[in-house]
């Protein structure tokens, strides 16, 4: 069974293009500065890479809301824990006070005030939504890894998962959000790829998607859908994608773009391509 799948990976590698990457020499990509000031919201034993078929930025080609954060799908009841250090901005329900596109959007959720600026300016703040419990209360303070509640699926949400989010300056202001791949410490022994993804005329490739592979593993994800998300001013990038495990891949777009970048573990990989 396990040579039969390794078979078929192998012939869904070779029907989309993917072949070895080549040498590093070869990478179109740059190791740039990077914020990774945030730990992950969740226990080491809980999934801690967030599901790449709903990236922050993508609204599954306008059949639902653009997602403003990154979704960490665990079981009911699983502990959430604050990714740094900080203040205690909000806990609760958000029936009447309205922090995403409705009310009751998000359930059950804490907003946390950290002890930080971000580079461009404006306090950083991070959301945990969805969530089953709350443990916390508006005004205390936290410590970087202490439990501030439990996933659930409160509010706008298909199955138990976290939402989680960052933004930057205004914490009720639902456009305020940044790319939380930018934000969060890669697991250990990976990396982050930032890219700019451009059309022929300078503008961004909206809602497009992006695969990212080696010889043996494929990875897709979009670039962001809409202008409701900012990009990090330090970047203008349009698509990222955490915990890729040190070494050298192949981003590819579609008859469009195939180049190799490499990743270091702990580095954040910068690629700005035009798109044929």
């Amino acid at each position: 069974m396990i040579l039969k799948r390794r078979l078929i990976l192998i012939c869904l590698c070779f029907l989309i293009g993917a072949i070895p990457p080549a040498s590093a020499q070869e990478s179109v990509g740059t190791i740039v500065p990077n914020h990774f000031w945030l730990g992950r919201p969740l226990p080491a034993s809980a999934k801690l890479v967030p599901e790449l078929g709903y990236p922050f930025g993508w609204n599954k080609a306008n059949t639902t809301f653009t997602h403003h954060g990154v979704d960490l799908v665990n079981r009911r009841g699983t502990p959430v824990l604050a990714a740094a250090e900080g203040t205690v901005y909000y806990a609760g329900l958000d029936t009447e006070r309205v922090f995403g596109e409705k009310p009751n959007f998000y359930g059950q959720l804490v907003i946390i005030q950290h002890d930080f600026d971000a580079p461009e300016g404006g306090r950083v703040f991070t959301l945990y939504g969805h969530l089953h419990t709350v443990s916390v209360e508006s005004g205390m303070r936290v410590g970087a890894g202490q439990q501030i509640g439990t996933v659930g699926a409160k509010g706008v949400a298909l199955g138990s998962h976290l939402h989680f989010e960052v933004r930057l300056g205004n914490p009720d202001d639902y456009g305020a959000v940044r790319n939380p791949e930018l934000w969060t410490a890669p697991l250990r022994g990976t990396g982050t790829l930032i890219a700019r993804l451009i059309n022929a005329d300078g503008t961004p490739a909206v809602g497009i998607r992006v695969t990212v592979t080696t010889a043996d593993s494929v990875r897709h994800t979009f670039t962001y859908a809409d202008g409701s998300v900012r990009s990090d001013p330090a970047y203008n990038e349009n698509v990222a994608m955490g915990d890729l495990p040190a070494g050298c891949y192949r981003l590819r777009v579609r008859n469009r773009y195939d180049q190799v970048f490499c990743v270091k573990a702990g580095e954040a990989t910068f690629v700005e391509a035009v798109l044929k």
